[in-house]
């Protein structure tokens, strides 16, 4: 790829922490300084590195539609076959990164909460923008009555009305008045209410940001003031709302927005997933690595609810953590004197991703979530876990009391479900490849996970998965 096409940009497609082929002309300037979109320079979206010892650009965990500059545009799929990371994103609650640029999307669904706070933002910004380009109005025909007539004399109203009564100082006429009152700003306006409803509606704990958004769109509802209401959503029929016939070419700034208050209007969600030409919005992005750490746990902690598991689900970055190291009382001595422990002052953290806490504080089991493509290129189908992450896990184990420790992936392929990998002196190691591959298999999936987890901690009798 040696420069930007002609009229446009280059698109490069390519998987997370693939390596990208890009010429280093279009994100180099002369100082080999990276010319990065200020949204994404400083953050750990795409790296510089050094491969064959030729300077490549690498991908990482962020997958969506990335504006590098103005010459180039890379679009990061999951490495992994994920089906749905819409469901992904929505059950956990997991945030994504929006950017200025916009992207296309489907909509899918119903609109939920999260749907319907990434659509109040990208609404509150199309409304500011056609009001600094101008509401869409239209000349309407009026007609009146009177002694003063402007417009256009209605000469055959007028003999009927007056001259054939005998009144000879009033006349029937016409004129075109241009009004604000379309159908498309009719449509704009029953989103903005809609949106209004979700802003303002009771929630157990206020949201932060939310007062200011409603300020925001009270502003915006001065300027639709002489639009009416219109509560049986007539104008849905309207072919310019439709995108059936074309708006004026001044006014094209209304099609993301119509195709925004469509959605919203219908209560219809959006898929997070590349492809689409549904609605336009800013482009999502989604660390995936953390999405599925969250995910995974999530998962983990309805199915603990559902099966009456006697422990808490807990995340071992926050309350589930554990100090690392212990100071012994007295400390070691190997050469006579005893040596002052630097964990007197830092007794570090123990952080594994899923911990399993009883009621009597003991911790059945704990686990690391790495969102790892094993065997993605490797000739067989089954290959060890990485060493580093194997290190890491059995740490833990040690530190929780653990005689086991459980890593989980998402399978590519090879083996579903449980596999034992070996010992590690006193530690026996698993890894769990769980199969996201499948909408229809998914919840399935979940369960034989659970139940796994569950069989391991001695919480449940052990069961072979059903979904490999």
């Amino acid at each position: 790829m040696t420069g930007p096409r002609s009229g446009g940009v280059v698109v490069v497609e390519c998987a997370e922490y693939d390596h990208i082929d890009i010429d280093a002309g279009l994100w180099l300037d002369e100082r080999h300084q990276t010319k990065f979109n200020s949204e994404i320079d400083g953050r750990d979206i795409l790296r510089a590195t050094f491969k064959k010892g030729v300077l490549k650009l690498q991908a990482t965990s962020y997958v969506g539609v990335i504006p590098l500059n103005e010459y180039v545009v890379v679009r990061v799929k999951p490495r992994v076959p994920i089906a749905n990371l819409t469901r992904m994103v929505i059950e956990t609650g997991h945030n994504v990164l929006p950017l200025s640029t916009f992207r296309e999307y489907s909509g899918r669904g119903t609109a939920d909460d999260w749907a319907m706070d990434i659509y109040t933002d990208a609404l509150l910004d199309h409304v500011d923008t056609i009001l600094d380009a101008g509401l869409l109005r239209t000349y309407t025909n009026r007609q009146g009555e009177g002694h003063f007539p402007h417009g256009r004399i209605d000469f055959t109203r007028t003999m009927q009305r007056f001259a054939a009564r005998g009144v000879d100082n009033k006349a029937a006429y016409s004129w075109f008045e241009r009004t604000v009152d379309t159908p498309a700003n009719r449509c704009v306006k029953a989103a903005m209410e809609v949106v209004h409803e979700h802003l303002s509606k009771a929630r157990s704990k206020p949201r932060k940001g939310d007062r200011a958004k409603l300020a925001r769109l009270a502003g915006q509802f001065h300027a639709f003031v002489e639009v009416s209401d219109d509560p049986d959503y007539r104008f849905l029929d309207d072919p310019e709302v439709l995108g059936l016939t074309p708006l004026p070419d001044p006014r094209a700034y209304y099609h993301p927005v119509l195709d925004l208050a469509i959605l919203i209007l219908q209560g219809v969600g959006i898929a997070l997933e590349l492809g689409g030409n549904d609605v336009q919005l800013r482009s999502l992005l989604i660390d995936t690595n953390k999405l599925f750490e969250n995910f995974v746990r999530v998962s983990l902690a309805k199915q603990a609810k559902k099966l009456g598991w006697p422990v808490a689900v807990l995340d071992g970055n926050a309350e589930g953590k554990v100090d690392l190291y212990d100071v012994p009382d007295p400390p070691p001595a190997p050469f006579g004197v005893p040596l002052e422990a630097l964990a007197s002052d830092d007794p570090g953290k123990a952080q594994p991703d899923i911990v399993l806490r009883a009621l009597d504080g003991s911790f059945p089991l704990v686990a690391e979530v790495k969102n790892t493509a094993h065997g993605k290129d490797a000739q067989a189908d089954n290959v060890l876990p990485e060493r580093g992450e194997v290190e890491q896990a059995i740490t833990y184990a040690l530190r929780y009391g653990r005689d086991f420790t459980l890593l989980i992936h998402p399978w590519i392929n090879g083996a579903k479900g449980l596999i034992y990998v070996g010992r590690v002196r006193s530690v026996d190691v698993y890894a769990y490849r769980l199969d996201l591959s499948s909408n229809k298999h998914i919840d399935t999936a979940l369960a034989d996970m659970a139940a796994t987890v569950g069989g391991l901690a001695g919480l449940t009798e052990s069961q072979t998965p059903t979904s490999g």
